[in-house]
């Protein structure tokens, strides 16, 4: 008899884990699918451009990545959007509740203040380094010999020689605060002078090109590119003491080093003074602070008088 048991038992211990091995070898138990779980999310719609105050942000909302925007109501910081489209009316963050039936997801979005855009810089001034730095006088000077332009030769080709500089200065009128400054030759016509503006294709750079800001020079020129405006450019007349006239243009300057560039804009008087090379120069930007008074004659022999 405790045999019997023994073997009933040992029977029943060997069909036990003969199931078991059996269901673990990939047989399920018989009974119902396990449902589909249902995922139900909110967020802002890839529409939506959204960003600063006044703009409009738009969401949407899928189950099991079905759309079903239509069917979900939004309601952002406790307030019903329209429909999916929310107005934004102050900067901040935003809570977002979205529900459908049964369904709830939340999401939160930033709204930021626009910032006023910079009014693009305006009149005679040097940029550099993405900052704007007034100039507010102007002077071309014309290298003479005697009465005459001195002539400076180079492939066959005569030439005027010119020192183009804009310059801010303090408020004693002698210490340069901003300074662009440069070289350049510009063809004579018949031994007479042509304005820089007059052909400005036939200009070419010399060298002693500099910008200073801020009182402080921050590179010396290597190449200028100047660009006249159509109107605007006039020739020196005496005005007082002084020879004035108008030029409307820009002058690009370009240094020898990563960074060294800066863009003069100068669209006002300049006035017109000569340095006769056989005379002692002057040194630096100081050179341009006394006019030099000239005669009609001597203008109309440099060539800007008809």
């Amino acid at each position: 008899m405790k045999i019997n048991k023994l073997l009933f038992f040992l029977l029943a211990v060997f069909s036990l884990n003969s199931c078991v091995e059996y269901v673990d070898n990939g047989t399920a138990p018989d009974g119902p699918e396990k449902p589909e779980e249902q995922v139900f999310v909110a967020k802002l719609s890839e529409d939506s451009e959204g960003e600063f105050v006044g703009d409009e942000f738009i969401f949407e909302a899928t189950l099991n990545g079905v759309d079903v925007t239509s069917a979900t109501t939004f309601k952002v910081n406790g307030v019903p959007a329209k429909g999916n489209v929310f107005k934004a009316i102050k900067e901040g963050e935003n809570a977002v509740l979205a529900t459908m039936d049964d369904f709830t997801s939340t999401f939160r979005f930033t709204v930021k203040e626009e910032e006023e855009e910079e009014p693009e810089p305006t009149g005679n001034r040097i940029e550099y380094g993405g900052d704007s730095y007034p100039v507010s006088q102007t002077v071309w000077m014309l290298f003479t010999d005697g009465n005459a332009p001195a002539v400076f030769t180079q492939g066959g080709i005569d030439y005027g020689v010119w020192i183009m500089a804009s310059s801010e200065f303090d408020s004693t009128g002698e210490e340069i605060i901003n300074h662009f400054e440069t070289t350049i030759a510009v063809p004579l016509s018949g031994g007479k002078a042509v304005l820089p503006y007059g052909d400005s294709a036939g200009m070419i750079y010399m060298d002693e090109g500099v910008v200073y800001i801020d009182g402080n020079e921050v590179f010396e020129i290597t190449n200028v590119n100047y660009t006249f405006a159509g109107s605007g450019n006039t020739a020196p007349q005496q005005v007082g003491q002084n020879f004035i006239g108008t030029s409307n243009y820009t002058g690009l300057g370009t240094g020898s080093s990563s960074g060294n560039s800066a863009e003069l804009f100068w669209n006002g008087e300049y006035y017109f003074l000569t340095q006769d090379i056989n005379a002692p120069k002057g040194k630096g930007p100081e050179k341009f602070i006394k006019a030099h008074l000239l005669n009609k004659k001597q203008m109309s022999n440099l060539g800007f008088i008809k």
